[in-house]
């Protein structure tokens, strides 16, 4: 019997502590699979060999690198592997614009101590505008979650 009460209790904080969870990280911005700005981005893994001079030296092994076909800006990244995610918003990035002979991109540090290797496959995905109003972004117009699928993280030297 004392083993049913415990089962039901642990099931029950389970489920509260995912409802709470849910409600808490619920981000109700729609998710597509458009990119209409030509948005381009993978996973670079940089490893920093160290700072054999200064103290508390961090530099990040993993970065986001971001350009796009057409003039916009992200406010936010969300990344996951199987495993783990790692999401920044409420920033503003320009992007640089896709440029076939001067390849130009923008290199988002992404936070320490992520558990991924070279070769895993993250799902990235961005937010930015929804739309572009007269060649130009506004901040203050509505953002997407911009799906750009499946990207295999690449060593970069």
């Amino acid at each position: 019997m004392k083993t049913l009460h415990l089962t039901i209790i642990v099931i029950t904080c389970t489920i509260t502590a995912s409802m709470a969870w849910y409600f808490v990280s619920y981000d109700p911005t729609p998710v597509i699979t458009e990119n209409d700005f030509g948005i381009n981005a993978l996973v670079i893994h940089r490893p920093f060999m160290g700072c054999p001079v200064v103290e508390n030296c961090i530099h990040p092994d993993y970065y986001l690198k971001i350009n796009s076909k057409s003039k916009t800006f992200i406010t936010g990244y969300n990344i996951c592997d199987v495993n783990s995610c790692v999401k920044q918003v409420g920033f503003s990035i320009s992007l640089p614009l896709v440029d076939v002979l001067h390849p130009n991109y923008q290199e988002l540090p992404l936070p320490d101590n992520l558990p991924w290797k070279d070769g895993d496959f993250v799902d990235i995905k961005v937010k930015a505008p929804s739309t572009l109003i007269m060649g130009i972004t506004n901040s203050s117009i509505p953002t997407i979650w911009i799906d750009l699928g499946k990207s295999e993280i690449v060593r970069s030297s």
